[in-house]
């Protein structure tokens, strides 16, 4: 199969935003869940590094399963949305696991700070929260911290020089591509659409900081967001689709009704 990569129109980083939102909307209660839980476990992985680290690409890549699975049927109840988990599971955990080490290894050998141990990577003391604040904000502060931290560098894992793009992961299971294949045409389409790209990338930096800041328990909803965020921008890149199924189905009803 021959995958060839397309310019998206003008004014994609908008429009993909406001489809990720639309997609997000139709199942909130268990995205949500999955998206808290995942976060809520990294603030108890806190010593952790690269448990928290695998932890934010499984909620990344989760969310992009999900988006998939809600842009492509008009009903879906718990059961879909596990089985599609499921059925990708293998998938997801490569990619976390290929991902965390891979950022491990740069960290170790690039860009340790002198005097910093190489196994702080592996288990590491500093700035753990030991006990909660008293004033609620703060606490939600400091649990969801971690997190949105986690967040912040996602972008920069997944876009590691030779190894990882940002829509690999798409390429990779909804149009089954292998592992370096995925990356090459991924890699492609991200140059062919590189100011899209990149205002996806500056989204990755500012909004977790600025989301942990003004209103903490709000960073689940990013790991949602971005994760949609990717299967749109497939979508349109590769697929040539640019409105969410949902949506384009609704307007041919209405069109044929009239």
């Amino acid at each position: 199969m021959i995958v060839e990569p397309r310019r998206a129109a003008p004014g994609a980083l908008r429009r993909w935003s406001r489809q990720s939102v639309a997609l997000l909307a139709r199942a909130p209660a268990f995205w949500l869940g999955l998206a808290l839980l995942l976060c809520l476990a990294m603030f108890l992985s806190q010593r952790l590094p690269l448990v928290g680290a695998m932890l934010a690409l499984i909620a990344f890549f989760s969310s992009t399963v999900l988006a998939a699975v809600l842009d492509r049927r008009l009903a879906t109840s718990v059961d879909e949305l596990l089985a599609a988990l499921q059925g990708q599971g293998r998938v997801i955990l490569t990619f976390g696991v290929v991902i965390t080490v891979a950022g491990a290894l740069i960290w170790i050998l690039l860009l340790a700070k002198p005097g910093v141990p190489w196994w702080a990577v592996f288990w590491n003391e500093r700035n753990v929260v030991a006990a909660l604040s008293i004033d609620s904000w703060i606490a939600l502060r400091q649990v969801f911290v971690y997190s949105a931290y986690a967040l912040g560098l996602l972008y920069f894992g997944l876009n590691i020089p030779g190894l990882t793009s940002f829509l690999q992961f798409p390429c990779r299971t909804l149009l089954d591509l292998p592992f370096r294949e995925a990356y090459r045409v991924a890699a492609a389409g991200q140059l062919l659409n590189l100011g899209p790209m990149l205002g996806v990338g500056l989204l990755f930096v500012l909004a977790p900081m600025l989301t942990v800041f003004v209103l903490p328990p709000a960073v689940p909803i990013l790991y949602c967001f971005f994760g949609a965020l990717a299967y749109v921008a497939f979508r349109e890149i590769f697929l040539g689709v640019a409105e969410n199924a949902a949506l384009a189905r609704t307007v041919l009803a209405t069109a044929r009704a009239g």
